[in-house]
This record gives structure tokens, C-alpha cells and sequence, in this order.
């Protein structure tokens, strides 16, 4: 792109990130969408249908994110001088741990270990002021329920007991921090959310697609406006997943290996369908 103005300047960032490749999708649930009031997303994310093209400035706040929660982890370590563990000291990845083959995980923002010697759960979200201060007003269960369920689902997912939520507002670089107990009970909620989903009983959370959680979800494509969708065994309506991960075809009574001539789109169940 020819630069010849100060405004091209921004245009040409922009169409950068626009022509950027689009990562494959993940395939499988993960505890920070669990929260989502759609199941047909979960369902989606499940079966690792693509999502939208993310615009440039959404990206951004994406990355921005990442760099506030390393600024985050090294306050923790330097200025509150209390022991973060961000990766796994085995793999040298993220703090992981899944169910039925893989087909639900989490990734831990870390563990932290304070005075009482305790480990526990670490999540990091940066925010808006107003919601940062929603957070700091209500508590992350009244206030962020989506973040509430992310931080069940990781503690049930590896058994810890307790988890330390830390927010830090964008726009005044304030923290705010929340220990949340284990809560068996949504956990257990949860994960009947995720089986009826498994067990391909996901319903669409609208039937209409200008519907406000439709607006804000990165499956919007795929569930409304027709965004192409690679042809493999997980995108089919006659596969299922296995307990013991991979997934097994309904119709042929196997084991999936390849899309075959019978192929047919997976689509979730319509609103009240």
C-alpha cells in the first residue's frame, strides 16, 4: 500500500492485520467460552468451525491484553514478592488440564502461592474502566458471571479449591483482586452444559441473528451468514465425540478417520427446535 498521507499511515496497519492468515480455529471446549449463553457456540468451538475475520482494532485489545497480563504476573513477582508459576515446569507451556480426551480444556493464566503457602488458581483480565469498576462494585460473580463460570470450570477441571482473580483497568492502570472459592455445584452445571452439547443437543441462544450476543460472537459467520466451513469428520452431523477423544460416526458405526461421501454439515438445533 502506497503511503503518501498521514492517514494512510493507519490504513496501511490496519490492512496488515485484515490480511493476516487466519489461525485454525481450536476443537474443543474451552473453560474461557464456557460462560457463553449459547450452546450452539460452545458446539461450534467443539467441532472447531472457523470464526470470523476479527477486526483490526479487536485484535489489537487482544494483544494488548497479553502485554498487561505479563506486566500483571511480573508486579506479582517483583512488587508483591509472592511465587507465580505461569508455565508448567514439565512442558514449559501454560498450566493445562482437559476432560474426555481433550474435547474440554483450560489454560491457567498461572498458579500463585501467597503467604499460607496455599496454591491456587491464577486469572488475569485486563478491562475497561466501567467494567473494572462493575468488578470492583459487584464481585466477578454478579459482575462478569462469563469470567465466574472461566474460573469453575479451572478449578473443577484441576481440583484446586481456590482461585485469585486479578483485573487491572486499561484506562487507569488500577488493580483490583478477588479470591473465589470452588462452587461444586455450577461446576456441576457446567458440565451438564458441555455433555448435552457432547450429546448434540445444542440450541441456538436467538432466532434472530441481529440478536446482541449473536453480534458479539466470533461464530457469527459459520451460524449465520454462511462462512465457509472446511469438510472434515468433526464439521459432520453424524459425528460425535469420544469420551477417549477423536470422534465416532454415527452413521457408519466407526471410528472417524476421513470425511466420507455422506458427509452432511453439522448445524445446531434452531431456538425452541
Amino acid at each position: 500500500m502506497k503511503i503518501v498521507v498521514a492517514e494512510d499511515i493507519v490504513a496501511a496497519i490496519d490492512e496488515g492485520y485484515q490480511n493476516k492468515k487466519i489461525s485454525k480455529a481450536r476443537e474443543y471446549i474451552g473453560a474461557s467460552g464456557v460462560g457463553s449463553p449459547c450452546d450452539a457456540a460452545l458446539a461450534f468451538s467443539l467441532r472447531g468451525f472457523p470464526e470470523r475475520q476479527i477486526a483490526p482494532r479487536t485484535q489489537r485489545i487482544f494483544a494488548l491484553g497479553h502485554l498487561l497480563e505479563d506486566m500483571v504476573v511480573k508486579d506479582l513477582k517483583e512488587n508483591a514478592d509472592v511465587r507465580v508459576f505461569e508455565v508448567d515446569g514439565l512442558t514449559g507451556r501454560q498450566h493445562a488440564y482437559s476432560k474426555y480426551g481433550g474435547h474440554v480444556s483450560c489454560h491457567m493464566d498461572g498458579h500463585i502461592e501467597t503467604d499460607d503457602n496455599k496454591l491456587r488458581v491464577l486469572e488475569i483480565k485486563s478491562m475497561n474502566h466501567a467494567s473494572f469498576q462493575k468488578f470492583v462494585k459487584h464481585g466477578v460473580k454478579k459482575a462478569h458471571p462469563k469470567y465466574y463460570d472461566q474460573l469453575q470450570m479451572m478449578m473443577g477441571m484441576s481440583g484446586f479449591e481456590e482461585s485469585v482473580f486479578i483485573a487491572i483497568s486499561k484506562n487507569t492502570s488500577e488493580y483490583h483482586c478477588e479470591f473465589v472459592e470452588y462452587d461444586s455445584i455450577q461446576y456441576s452445571y457446567l458440565m451438564s452444559r458441555v455433555e448435552n452439547v457432547m450429546s448434540g443437543n445444542a440450541e441456538k441462544v436467538s432466532d434472530k441473528p441481529d440478536d446482541w450476543r449473536c453480534n458479539f460472537c466470533f461464530k457469527k459467520g459459520v451460524c449465520w451468514e454462511g462462512l465457509q466451513v472446511e469438510v472434515r469428520c468433526s464439521t459432520c452431523t453424524f459425528a460425535f465425540p469420544r469420551e477417549d477423544g477423536g470422534w465416532h460416526c454415527d452413521k457408519h458405526d466407526h471410528q472417524c478417520h476421513e470425511a466420507c461421501s455422506d458427509y452432511k454439515l453439522y448445524k445446531p438445533r434452531p431456538k425452541g427446535g
